[in-house]
């Protein structure tokens, strides 16, 4: 979707988005994704049963060839911004959530948390060049180019769609991009990548996982302040699988958390428990098994912190524990309906289909199934300053402080 002023889309995007309110979009990056998406070479199942892989690329350009058109289903520019969407509600546990659970019931329900939020989030997808977070997070030779739009100084005008489109995610990551041979691996903002001709952005990657940090922190707030209870938040690695492209990947994962807890920690009075679970780093920063992050704010004096393996619903059975709101992350798919290989009977490939085997996301959070709760119109808006609001009233809010 790569339309910006002065430059309009061609006669495959226009038909679809020229009608299209801010609702409308974020209803379509709801509904025209695919039921599975998967593998380096986007293994698919669509909603129409058609199977097949690879073929995205060129969507919503005049090469684009059926089934794969703009029309049905998303194009890469709009799985990238899909990715910045999260979708959270109550759940029951049906089991304790293992990766191999295939949809067993727990008959012992006193054995398992048996209710809680579930909340899918969506990592960066590096393992596909010069697409999606790729384009901002890796400084590639056949991508960062004067052809492809890179290295443009802040105040030139984009004459190309190219340039146009590299604005768009420099403004929106707040940094200039960069040439390739431009930079160097400094082992600071710039790290090693899996490709030793690549230089992997760890600033960019700080911000992209922050978007993410940000959401899940501030739901479980607004989730745990309604219940009138202490969220304890179950956090996985998301995008730290088959997506991840540098090795520093989750040791920025966690001090990134670490820096987005301290940051808020005035307004997660309601957090009292983060749990990073199945990493494999055993410490990092302040980060470790049992620390508090301690806060005069909050009530308990502090958040504190867990870093163990652990089943997504366990039983929550400390004194400490008690009453306690269960809050599971698990990792989504920008292009997938929840579940994702789930929906092609691959049921404990992932955490996405083994969650979808032990939650009720396949139909909690499906646009198809539910339709008035999974709606573009019951967008909701993260806000640092205003915490989580409707979208009508953070527009009301910013209309306010524009007068």
């Amino acid at each position: 979707m790569r339309v910006g002023f002065p430059f309009t889309g061609n006669e495959v995007e226009l038909p679809v988005y020229r009608k299209l309110s801010l609702l409308g979009f974020v209803q379509r990056l709801l509904t025209k994704r695919c039921a599975s998406f998967f593998a380096r070479n986007d293994k698919y199942l669509l909603l129409s049963g058609e199977r097949g892989a690879s073929g995205f690329e060129p969507i919503g350009s005049l090469q684009e060839q059926a089934p794969l058109q703009l029309e049905q289903v998303l194009s890469y520019d709009e799985v990238k911004l899909s990715a910045l969407l999260s979708v959270s509600s109550h759940t029951e546990f049906i089991n304790e959530g293992e990766r191999t659970n295939c949809g067993r019931v727990t008959r012992n329900r006193r054995s398992l948390e048996t209710q809680g939020v579930i909340m899918g989030l969506i990592g960066a997808r590096l393992s596909r060049r010069n697409l999606m977070e790729f384009q901002d997070i890796v400084i590639a030779r056949t991508q960062n180019t004067k052809q492809q739009g890179y290295g443009q100084e802040e105040e030139m005008t984009p004459t190309t769609r190219e340039q146009d489109y590299r604005r768009v995610w420099r403004h929106f990551y707040e940094t200039p991009d960069h040439l390739h041979g431009t930079v160097s691996i400094d082992n600071k903002r710039f790290g090693v990548s899996g490709n030793k001709q690549d230089v992997f952005d760890n600033l960019v990657m700080k911000r992209r996982y922050a978007i993410s940090f940000d959401m899940l922190l501030l739901e479980a707030q607004a989730r745990a302040l309604k219940a009138n209870k202490q969220a304890y938040i179950h956090v996985v690695g998301f995008g730290l699988g088959v997506w991840k492209v540098a090795p520093q990947q989750e040791q920025i994962f966690l001090e990134t958390f670490e820096q987005r807890l301290r940051v808020l920690h005035k307004q997660l009075t309601h957090i009292g428990v983060v749990h990073f679970s199945w990493f494999k780093l055993t410490r990092c920063g302040g980060l470790r098994d049992g620390a508090v992050l301690k806060s005069s704010s909050h009530p308990l004096g502090g958040i504190r912190v867990h870093l163990s393996k652990r089943n997504p619903a366990a039983k929550l059975d400390k004194p400490e524990q008690e009453n306690m709101l269960l809050v599971v992350s698990y990792a989504w798919d920008g292009n997938a309906l929840p579940g994702n290989e789930f929906w092609m009977k691959m049921l404990k490939s992932t955490g996405d289909s083994s969650t979808a085997c032990s939650t009720l996301i396949t139909e909690l959070h499906n646009p198809h199934i539910n339709t008035d709760y999974c709606n573009g119109n019951n967008l909701h808006i993260v806000s640092l300053q205003h915490g989580v609001l409707h979208i009508s009233e953070y527009a009301k809010i910013l209309l306010a402080q524009s007068k």
